[in-house]
């Protein structure tokens, strides 16, 4: 099959987490005239941390780009001081509940993740002033676990059960914040010397003393990273633009994996309002639920089935 060729571009998205290629981004054959990128001029350092996350460079892939006739291009996600693309989630996620007083300065936040975002997160929040409280399933690599702790974050590994199960990871991580922010109502109530109402802290209320693994006395917050609509945004307002940059809005195609579908939502979006003819394609491996959730509208694989999941999916740091 001859290559094909486009007189316009062709971009998909390419990003690495912990050093495995997990998007792709592609460009279309330039003319004979190489369009020079307009790149800013970059300091000789960073402000700290969180300076150093996001503005990835893109890398030719030459051995794709020479076979297909295209300009394939990587976007080296794993780059930020996490590894992966969740660093740029993890700083969203944490600056927008900051700045909502969701979270309080010295607060905790809580994930329920086996993946990058739980490592991100760890690495971020710190710089934030904040602490780190993991909730993974204990069929996942203790590699992570030790990750994780060494990077400041506490870990706890429960079993694996369904998601509608109470004791689901996730939803520990959730109640985990819920009694963070208990905990610290109850610190500041008994702090009261003029017997004054006490109000809330991170939108809860106090409701007596409870136990928690969670010591936090500024309070929790869950990052819940599937439903966060910052995740969308760390994309949409950082990832796409990067992109439409970097190729000087020479774009035909964006290529991406999905976790949580952040990256693909927000650089869809982002391209597509620039440029409306450009693709962008869900790349689905085989055991994943994604391509039947599009094509039938139902969350679902054979691999996934009951009697047929791995006992322990997450044998290795490298799943």
């Amino acid at each position: 099959m001859a290559p094909v060729r486009s007189t316009g571009a062709i971009v998909a998205a390419v990003s690495v987490s912990m050093a495995l290629l997990s998007l792709f981004l592609y460009k279309s054959k330039l003319s004979s005239k190489k369009t020079k990128l307009t790149l800013a001029s970059k300091k000789n350092h960073t402000n700290g941390l969180v300076g150093a996350i996001g503005n990835t460079p893109l890398i030719r892939i030459n051995s794709l780009s020479d076979a297909t006739g295209c300009e394939i291009l990587g976007k080296c996600e794993f780059l930020n001081p996490g590894g992966s693309v969740k660093d740029r989630v993890a700083v969203k996620i944490i600056e927008e509940a900051l700045e909502s007083g969701d979270l309080a300065p010295g607060g905790v936040v809580t994930e329920g993740s086996a993946g990058s975002t739980a490592i991100s997160l760890a690495t971020v929040a710190p710089a934030y002033g904040c602490k780190c409280h993991v909730v993974i399933p204990d069929d996942a690599a203790v590699e992570k676990s030790q990750i994780l702790e060494a990077l400041g974050a506490t870990v706890e590994r429960v079993r694996p059960v369904s998601i509608t199960h109470r004791d689901h990871f996730v939803n520990i991580a959730r109640r985990r914040a819920t009694e963070a922010n208990e905990l610290a109502m109850k610190h500041r109530k008994d702090e009261q010397m003029n017997g004054q109402a006490l109000g809330q802290t991170n939108g809860f209320q106090c409701d007596g003393e409870k136990q928690s693994v969670v010591s936090s006395y500024k309070g929790g917050y869950f990052a819940d990273q599937f439903e966060n609509m910052a995740n969308f945004r760390a994309h949409y307002e950082g990832t796409g633009p990067e992109i439409w940059e970097q190729t000087g809005g020479n774009v035909d195609a964006f290529v991406a994996a999905a976790g949580t579908g952040g990256t693909l939502a927000g650089v869809s979006r982002f391209l597509q309002e620039k440029k409306s003819n450009v693709k962008c394609f869900l790349i689905d491996p085989p055991g994943s639920g994604l391509y039947n959730k599009v094509t039938r509208g139902v969350m679902y694989t054979r691999e996934e089935a009951e009697g047929r999941r791995l006992k322990n999916p997450f044998d290795t740091i490298t799943e």
